[in-house]
């Protein structure tokens, strides 16, 4: 199928959803950074969700060679998603950061061409022709998914899955420079937010914003519960028309162990409550108290611990039943640590958008 463009005149590309959650939004996060580069963040990217496929759109004309920036970035992360590859002194294969180098580099006008065809699907599965191994870090799915049938009795996990070579090169720029990774003693936990309809620039300046935030690392739901009220009270601090929509955080959770982390699973937090606790002032002063109860410590125990917890289960889930459960350690919170008390209006706010929901 032939590449199609709105009539508004912009160039569109397609990400098209393979099921892998995560690996879906990085893709489409990598193509937009890939697109506008990193010093000069032009063209201007759009990216919307358009349920089976991730939509990009761009003002202006594409570049014809990618940014050497793009490069760059975090050592820590490249490390991070690398996680797995060991490096041997016989090995004749390239580490992976200068394999996708080479690959974006000698590959860039083709990337970008295969993504203008409203039909390209990315190629996955256990052989792929000059694939490239589909890291957990880049989706939990890949360590544990599409695992062939195996005979006799001697365990062992199975052919690690593979990716074709350009979808592979956008999965890890989108997972290098838009990824939030949180870790903690027992526990990974990689978090980022979903484009309804964002402005790649702005949803830069919120990344950045938000690497600079401690985050609660309690538990991974702590974890994803506090990133999660931060990004809204980011979004909200850019007023009622902001130029960036997420619908929710998907996320992706890996167990520390002796050896490499194994997956613990992974999913999409809506944020419809959040969202709707910023619409009002009340609400968002409501949100920012919630905010103040993660504490950022790991070191954190008892009462004020147990109301960190109860306060995620009741973000993640708002029914009237956690919202009970934590207004009861709450309390216990005040009479035992004097935790401050609540507005009863602010809690009213709660309320009414728990029966909201």
């Amino acid at each position: 199928m032939k590449s199609i463009s709105d009539f508004n005149g912009k160039e569109r590309f397609y990400i098209n959803k393979t099921g892998l959650e995560l690996f879906d939004v990085i893709r489409a996060y990598g193509l937009g950074i890939t697109i506008s580069g990193i010093r000069y963040e032009e063209p201007e990217v759009t990216i919307k969700d358009a349920g089976y496929a991730y939509m990009l759109e761009i003002e202006g004309k594409p570049p014809k060679e990618p940014d050497e920036e793009l490069f760059a970035g975090d050592k820590i992360k490249w490390r991070q998603i690398f996680r797995t590859f060991k490096v041997r002194k016989d090995a004749k294969k390239k580490h992976p950061r200068e394999d996708l180098e080479e690959i974006i580099s000698q590959n860039f006008e083709k990337i970008l061409e295969i993504h203008k065809r409203s039909d390209f699907i990315p190629e996955i599965g256990k052989r792929v022709k000059e694939g490239r191994t589909l890291y957990q870090t880049l989706d939990v799915s890949a360590a544990k998914g599409f695992r062939e049938e195996k005979r006799g009795t001697t365990y062992h996990e199975g052919s690690q899955l593979q990716v074709d070579k350009y979808t592979w090169a956008i999965a890890v720029l989108g997972a290098v420079h838009f990824v939030s990774w949180r870790e903690s003693a027992d526990f990974m936990t990689i978090l980022i937010p979903n484009p309804l309809d964002v402005y790649l620039l702005e949803h830069r300046e919120i990344y950045n914003e938000l690497k600079k935030e401690g985050i609660c690392r309690i538990s991974a739901t702590t974890t994803l519960a506090h990133y999660s009220i931060k990004l809204a009270i980011q979004i909200a601090k850019r007023g009622k028309a902001p130029l960036v929509k997420y619908d929710s955080v998907i996320f992706n959770v890996m167990q520390k162990t002796g050896q490499q982390p194994k997956p613990c699973g992974g999913g999409k937090y809506r944020l419809d409550f959040l969202e709707k606790l910023t619409e009002s002032p009340q609400g968002l002063e409501a949100l920012e108290k919630l905010n103040r109860l993660f504490p950022l410590s790991r070191q954190v125990k008892g009462i004020r611990q147990d109301v960190a917890l109860a306060t995620a289960e009741f973000l993640i889930r708002p029914s009237f039943e956690n919202f009970r459960r934590w207004k009861s350690l709450y309390i216990r919170g005040h009479i035992n640590e004097n935790l401050p008390l609540w507005d009863k209006s602010l809690l009213g706010e709660i309320i009414k958008n728990v029966e909201a929901i």
